[in-house]
């Protein structure tokens, strides 16, 4: 027996799935993470209803210092509040018993006797002076209650009788202000400066009038005007800094921030303005920085729960797993009676993978509200992501049963028919689709579900049916024309298949998925050429995702068919060493290496590839073939009876592969030929 009478060595590996891995690759590709999947995904719908996750997090975590920076109920402005500016005032003096009584009350917060005692002096044949001073105090207690439309009726009454004063017209700026009539505070602030251009209250509220309209480097101005008559002013170097940030100027915002905190020394705004310093510095990446001046926050405030959540969002970001989990452990308790710092540790948690911290946290704010659907969803979601697919499904359907027929009940249908097509009960997973269709019939991302579902259940006409609707619905919708035409590839309708990938690649020429399809259909009709282009310009649109790395993989085979020169073939050792780069363990680039060093005749170095691809390989029928081909190198070799060994490997993992059988005999042959001859 001579070598030619071995299994047809030199092309088997071109004659079935093995040769190329777009066959074998294309059902894993659709699902893994980096490539697009065929069903809208589980996690993107699951999050319709609220924040993103991962990403999210972090946003969150980062958001959490302006959120509770700006506490000061006195105010809206972003941060560039200053604390002077913010608070109604009234200083005028009068001898009036009622207007003194009722001043007492105020600041005591007795508002109901301070009320009685002004519309005494307002009903009363009281002075002009007193009357405005009434009305005034009547209108800074609407506007402590929030009511600042009635604080506004009681502001323009005292300037009945008081005209020009600044105190007054102030007010009524800043009341204004509250309602986001920014033009109409603008025009009172004006008038107030014009009858006391000194008062260093109404500069600031003008300059944050400005800021708050959007009009960053005119507040700039005003404030470096205000710093020239009040230098160690800190708020409003703090104000100063966070209109830096709007221009883009970080630099500039990094200085006036550590001036605000020195010469706060150790107020509220030294907290604020070293709480942004730890934004700033996180962002950029230097985490030295930014825990240094959060540190600085907790030594403020050690008993304050966004303090610590701060800094272990800036150890998270850095990677110190075990100091955030800490940090946030220490914020978790306490942050009782904080909701928003309970969903950013929520969020943290989930995170860090830490699920059931994250559902325990959650837990917690469902207790003041069993109905709060937002956390429910999140709650479901955990449980989705965790695995725990039953209670996820609970979550959601208690979502349907609180707030029936809304926009949240669709998302949540949406989410239980996406967790029952994922444990295989496909056709209530069509009844989900349908209740959340019910509710917005012209949805296409149910309707693109609804066909998975349905393609799942082996419907397909009906699949196809929901995937047009979709498309009828949203033209441009991508996924829904790339399922019917993955539904074509899939069964093996290729000339289907091509004609929707070249419709879908005419509409929008980078997506890749439909480049690395159609390389797929080329193959299979061996026009090698158009390929081995369609996988090289997927690679061009994105190397480092699967489909990017899976058309390396299949551009080095296919040069390796088309030009067997060691020139070439070194080419296509190159390709695939970049798709290795990427993922050293992928069983079927170390498998094609496998394949092409054969080719190059360096047989050890082609077991070796393929005892890698065996260790890397959890596919039995992918390690059979490896075990055939290190039986083939092994023949090449003459050393017949490791051949032998290696093919009988194979076969005990795919029994039924007669290739391996065929091989076995004639290297058992070939063996005994060899004992023979020795003889």
């Amino acid at each position: 027996m001579n070598q030619n009478d071995f299994n047809n060595y030199e092309n088997d590996f071109l004659d079935d799935d093995n040769e190329l891995v777009t066959d074998r690759i294309s059902s894993i590709a659709e699902g893994d993470e980096d490539a697009p999947s065929q069903k809208l995904s589980s996690k993107k719908i699951l999050t319709i209803a609220i924040i993103a996750v991962v990403i999210a997090a972090f946003t969150l975590g980062l958001s959490i210092f302006f959120l509770f920076k700006t506490k000061d109920t006195s105010s809206k402005i972003t941060d560039g509040t200053s604390i002077e500016s913010t608070v109604p005032t009234m200083n005028a003096e009068s001898n009036n018993i009622h207007i003194k009584r009722g001043i007492e009350s105020y600041h005591k917060k007795y508002y109901t006797d301070a009320i009685s005692e002004f519309n005494q002096v307002v009903e009363s044949d009281a002075s002009n002076s007193d009357k405005a001073i009434a009305l005034t105090y009547l209108g800074m207690i609407a506007a402590d209650r929030d009511e600042y439309e009635k604080a506004i009726e009681y502001y323009n009454r005292a300037l009945i009788y008081d005209k020009n004063n600044s105190e007054i017209l102030r007010n009524l700026a800043l009341a204004y202000r509250h309602l986001n009539q920014l033009d109409k505070a603008e025009k009172n602030i004006e008038q107030s400066l014009k009858v006391n251009e000194h008062d260093i209250n109404s500069k600031i509220l003008r300059a944050n009038i400005l800021f708050e309209q959007g009009k960053y480097k005119d507040a700039i101005s005003r404030y470096d005007d205000i710093l020239r008559e009040s230098p160690d002013n800190a708020s409003v170097m703090y104000n100063m800094a966070c209109a830096y940030i709007k221009t883009g100027d970080e630099f500039a915002a990094i200085e006036y921030f550590k001036r605000a905190g020195t010469a706060d020394k150790i107020g509220e705004v030294t907290y604020k303005a070293y709480s942004r310093l730890g934004v700033i510095f996180t962002d950029r990446g230097d985490f030295e920085q930014a825990q240094k001046y959060l540190k600085m926050c907790v030594s403020l405030r050690p008993n304050d729960a966004v303090a610590k959540y701060n800094l272990g969002i800036a150890y998270l970001r850095e990677g110190k797993k075990d100091a955030a989990l800490d940090q946030f452990i220490q914020s978790e308790a306490m942050s009782e009676n904080s909701q928003q710092v309970l969903e950013g540790l929520g969020e943290a948690f989930f995170v860090m993978s830490q699920y059931d911290r994250s559902i325990n946290v959650f837990e917690k704010i469902l207790l003041t509200n069993k109905r709060n659907v937002k956390i429910l969803s999140r709650i479901g979601e955990i449980y989705y992501d965790k695995g725990d697919l039953d209670k996820a499904y609970d979550a959601f359907y208690k979502i349907t049963t609180i707030e029936p027929a809304t926009e949240n009940a669709r998302v949540a249908y949406l989410n239980m028919g996406n967790i029952l097509d994922d444990t295989g009960r496909y056709d209530e997973a069509v009844e989900m689709y349908k209740k959340s269709l019910t509710i917005s019939p012209k949805d296409d991302d149910a309707l693109y579900n609804l066909g998975i579902a349905y393609e799942h259940s082996g419907k397909p006409e009906l699949a196809i049916k929901a995937w047009k609707d979709s498309l009828a619905l949203k033209p441009n919708n991508s996924k829904a024309m790339l399922a019917i035409a993955n539904y074509y590839f899939q069964n093996g309708f290729f000339d289907l298949a091509e004609k929707e990938y070249q419709t879908i690649l005419a509409r929008w020429p980078e997506l890749q998925e439909g480049h690395f399809r159609i390389g797929t259909i080329y193959y299979k009709r061996t026009q090698l050429d158009f390929a081995f282009n369609a996988f090289k310009r997927a690679c061009e649109l994105d190397e480092r995702n699967e489909f990017g790395r899976k058309s390396l993989i299949n551009m080095a085979l296919i040069n390796s068919e088309q030009k067997t020169d060691d020139d070439s073939l070194d080419e296509s050792v190159r390709i695939l060493r970049k798709a290795l780069i990427l993922k050293p363990d992928d069983p079927n680039a170390l498998f094609a290496m496998g394949v092409i060093l054969s080719k190059k005749q360096l047989f050890e170095a082609a077991i070796d590839s393929f005892y890698d691809t065996i260790k890397a390989s959890n596919d039995d029928k992918l390690s059979a073939q490896a075990y055939n081909d290190i039986g083939k190198c092994y023949f090449k070799q003459k050393e017949y009876s490791k051949a032998v060994q290696a093919f009988t490997r194979g076969i005990e993992l795919d029994s039924m592969n007669e290739e391996l059988r065929m091989n076995r005999k004639a290297a058992s042959q070939a063996f005994e030929k060899v004992l023979s001859d020795q003889r």
